[in-house]
């Protein structure tokens, strides 16, 4: 009897333990789930704290790949885009040591989107095919259809990204027929399927369909508006871009003030991104140029911040690959995909660097055929008051809107821009369009008029261009620059930092000032100059 009864008591202990083990992971998804889907968006203070909480309590590896996927989210919502990868490699060397199919996907799939996110498309492409691979191998049919649309969805922003909304579209399309309708789903099912309508919505929009825009967009915030989610904004941006398509500036304004809570609770690169280059060409529409400049050079800091992240975080990500190989060194697949993958990005870091240099080679030579007689080494350049009597309109990629103007007036005032021109005032570091107005005796809605109908640009880009045109030429004509710093060259054409002057050189000419000089250098070697 007394080891009937002993064995017993062993039953009860043991089944109470699991029973206790299995409703703590129940309290751990829930808690996970909660903050990934709502609390990350309405309250970072709080999705933090939760996230902390339960960075302490995770003991299986599973719950440990949950908690820095969940810090990664958090990351990416701070603006901390290397910390937001750092975190989710962490998560996927777990998930690859352990073979865990499913959570490969996952972290393979969110590494595909931040890279995306920073423009790195061939470093995303190969997350995005790893993805696929470990989602046909998981067993799991819900997980493997739920990833399978998710992963549709990230080849659709792929897409966006290269300016194809019908290849966009048709993997939409497909991600939608494996959605399935249910009228008890949970929030991450009712936010995967928001999702697909938003995109429709985009894709729509950008093909010119506005009317199926607005019902796919209104289709995405109905099914999420009992639900805070960080959607919800990139859903007001892109209704605010509709409004703009109909020239609906009421409306368009109303959805970006909707935007704005969500630009002050987090640092979300890519929605701030957006949404000012939406402001930017709000305030175009509404003839407010000083705040179209103002959001547009809001978005270039991002887009330089974000260019400058990319250029560093592969160092990084080598160096956490690292640490976590020797914390995982008793797992040989672990050891062995680490290897693999540093052989991968060692290879295509010289494969990109000699395409690199490839591609600005060819940037240098149309360059120097574009203008040839400012190129020649050693000519003299070409005087700006020659082009005083002369009147090109160039209509460029801007079409000037039409003001009450007079042929008279119109001809003044383009003379005056040439003279300004031969007198080099965009070398004026922090010139601005009222400031050029006033010395032209006009106003800068007539000032606007001219350089679109003639320059074929707006001020801003018509500004940086003149300044980049006129430092190409200098180092041209003055080899004894080559040796000075570009800080030195920035400062000589009017720009305030360095940083500035990087990002727009490369705009205007398609490579960095320091490729530009190193050709020159090297063709004054060839010519022995």
């Amino acid at each position: 009897m007394k080891p009937f009864i002993f064995v017993f008591l062993l039953f009860l202990v043991l089944l109470q333990r699991s029973y206790g083990q299995h409703l703590k992971e129940d309290q751990f998804n829930k808690r996970y789930l909660d903050v990934v889907v709502s609390l990350v968006a309405i309250d970072i203070k709080e999705a933090e704290r939760v996230a902390d909480s339960l960075r302490r309590v995770a003991n299986t590896d599973e719950q440990k790949i949950k908690v820095y996927m969940l810090w990664s989210k958090l990351y990416e919502n701070k603006g901390d885009m290397k910390q937001s990868i750092q975190s989710a490699m962490r998560a996927d060397t777990i998930s690859n040591a352990t073979m865990n199919f499913s959570w490969q996907a996952t972290t393979s799939g969110s590494l595909a989107t931040s890279f995306r996110q920073l423009g790195l498309l061939k470093a995303s492409e190969s997350f995005l095919r790893k993805a696929e691979v470990a989602n046909e191998n998981q067993t799991d049919p819900i997980m493997k259809m739920l990833t399978r649309i998710n992963i549709l969805h990230e080849r659709a922003f792929h897409s966006f990204a290269q300016g194809n909304y019908l290849d966009a579209k048709a993997y939409v399309v497909k991600a939608s027929s494996y959605i399935q309708h249910n009228a008890n789903d949970d929030k991450k099912a009712l936010l995967i399927k928001a999702t697909n309508d938003q995109l429709m919505g985009i894709c729509a929009l950008n093909l010119g369909n506005l009317a199926a825009a607005d019902s796919f967009l209104n289709s995405s915030f109905d099914k999420i508006k009992t639900v805070e989610s960080n959607l919800k904004p990139y859903i007001y941006r892109a209704q605010a871009e509709v409004a703009l398509a109909r020239n609906d500036l009421k409306n368009a304004k109303k959805y970006l003030d909707l935007v704005q809570p969500y630009l002050e609770n987090g640092s979300v690169e890519e929605l701030s991104m957006l949404t000012y280059e939406t402001l930017s060409k709000y305030y175009k529409e509404s003839i407010d140029e000083n705040k179209s400049l103002q959001y547009r050079s809001l978005f270039i800091d991002l887009k330089e911040k974000r260019d400058n992240v990319a250029k560093s975080i592969s160092d990084d990500l080598i160096e956490n690959l690292n640490e976590r190989k020797f914390f995982y060194r008793n797992r040989l697949i672990f050891a062995l995909g680490g290897i693999t993958v540093i052989l991968l990005l060692a290879t295509g870091g010289i494969l990109f660097f000699y395409e690199k240099q490839r591609n600005y080679r060819k940037k240098y030579v149309d360059l120097m055929e574009k203008q040839p007689a400012k190129m020649v080494i050693g000519s003299p350049q070409i005087k700006p008051e020659l082009l005083l009597n002369e009147r090109v309109e160039n209509p460029g990629n801007i079409k000037a809107k039409e003001v009450n103007m007079s042929k008279e007036t119109e001809d003044r005032l383009y003379q005056l821009l040439l003279k300004k021109e031969a007198e080099l005032f965009y070398l004026e570091k922090g010139v601005t369009l009222s400031q050029l107005a006033a010395d032209m005796g006009t106003n800068s809605r007539y000032v606007t008029y001219i350089i679109q109908k003639f320059k074929g640009k707006d001020f801003y880009d018509y500004l940086q261009t003149r300044r980049i045109d006129y430092i190409v030429d200098k180092i041209r004509t003055s080899p004894e620059l080559l040796d000075f710093k570009l800080s030195y060259l920035a400062d000589m054409c009017g720009f305030a930092s360095l940083s500035k002057f990087s990002s727009s050189f490369k705009t205007v000419t398609g490579m960095p000032p320091s490729a530009f000089v190193h050709f020159v250098k090297m063709e004054m070697e060839q010519y022995n100059l």
